[in-house]
């Protein structure tokens, strides 16, 4: 009996829902870092075993849109709603509390008919008593809402605790089918989406508050050619798009420090993940109220399934 099926993956920003996807494929198909609002849109890795194959779906952090680019995160986020076989609400045991954010996201949830697993994460850093309360207290507040979790599980990402009894009671949860990815595939994004990412998440890491959600990355040109010795190698050209002009001499530094630095880190890492040697080029350019550009906002409009 072989189990296949989509599992969307929600919760509120920097509950560690990327970090969990990572966790669950093995692989790292999803960029993290501690600022909220990284995940700009769905992200699916795949995990395939002997006996099933479970597609889980990276989704952006829960909020009130602000702009163009937060409505098409929502949108993503909505279309996950409607189309997956399986919902993990992951919530963050260090902050449970039932506000209005979380009080949407289980309306919304309930209201979808899925199947709705609870995970409470980061429970390495929780009291057992409070782990229950937040037990008692989602439960009550779902069936306030018609509906309920068919299963809460703790778990710790970091601990890498509770992560085999969510994958095993998943795919108990899914539906019998046949393989819909190669059994070596392991995320649906190209190589070029993954540079992209693997830029913004070395500048998100790097710099300081003020400037993270205030910029993109375009690659403009991704060139794989081989070497006289038969070497694979990637030329890549990309722009680090920012809002303001003091955002961007923020970005290159004192005499481009910064930039060689975000650069250096994000070169290392795409040569890891593509087994290609990588020649990367950066500039930073201002775009002003690209959030609301049509243009600029393209690329993750496509990336919206």
């Amino acid at each position: 009996m072989f189990k296949v099926g989509y599992v969307g993956i929600v919760g509120k920003p920097n509950a560690g829902k990327s970090s969990l996807v990572n966790k669950l494929v093995g692989f790292k198909v999803a960029i993290t870092t501690p600022k909220p609002q990284t995940t700009r849109f769905n992200i699916r890795g795949i995990r395939t075993s002997p006996s099933s194959q479970i597609i889980f779906i990276d989704t952006p952090g829960v909020h009130v849109p602000k702009h163009k680019l937060g409505q098409y995160m929502m949108k993503g986020v909505n279309m996950v709603l409607q189309d997956a076989d399986v919902i993990i609400y992951l919530v963050d045991g260090t902050k449970p509390v039932l506000d209005e954010a979380n009080k949407k996201i289980i309306k919304a949830i309930a209201k979808s008919n899925k199947k709705i697993v609870l995970a409470i994460n980061k429970i390495d850093a929780i009291k057992k008593e409070n782990l229950l309360r937040i037990i008692e207290e989602y439960n009550k507040e779902i069936q306030e809402m018609a509906g309920n979790f068919v299963e809460i599980i703790p778990i710790s990402v970091y601990k890498n605790d509770g992560i085999n009894i969510l994958l095993n009671s998943i795919e108990n949860i899914l539906p019998e089918g046949e393989l819909i990815y190669g059994e070596d595939e392991v995320t649906d994004i190209t190589e070029r989406d993954i540079a992209e990412e693997t830029i913004r998440e070395k500048a998100l890491f790097y710099l300081n508050e003020e400037i993270p959600h205030g910029i993109n990355v375009s690659i403009e040109s991704m060139k794989l050619r081989t070497t006289e010795n038969g070497n694979p190698v990637y030329d890549i050209e990309a722009e680090i798009i920012c809002k303001k002009d003091s955002h961007k001499g923020i970005i290159i530094g004192k005499n481009g420090e910064m930039l060689k630095r975000i650069s250096s880190s994000a070169k290392r890492e795409i040569q890891n993940m593509t087994g290609a040697r990588v020649n990367l080029k950066t500039w930073v350019k201002i775009r002003k109220d690209w959030e609301n550009t049509e243009n600029f906002l393209g690329n993750i409009k496509d990336k919206i399934r």
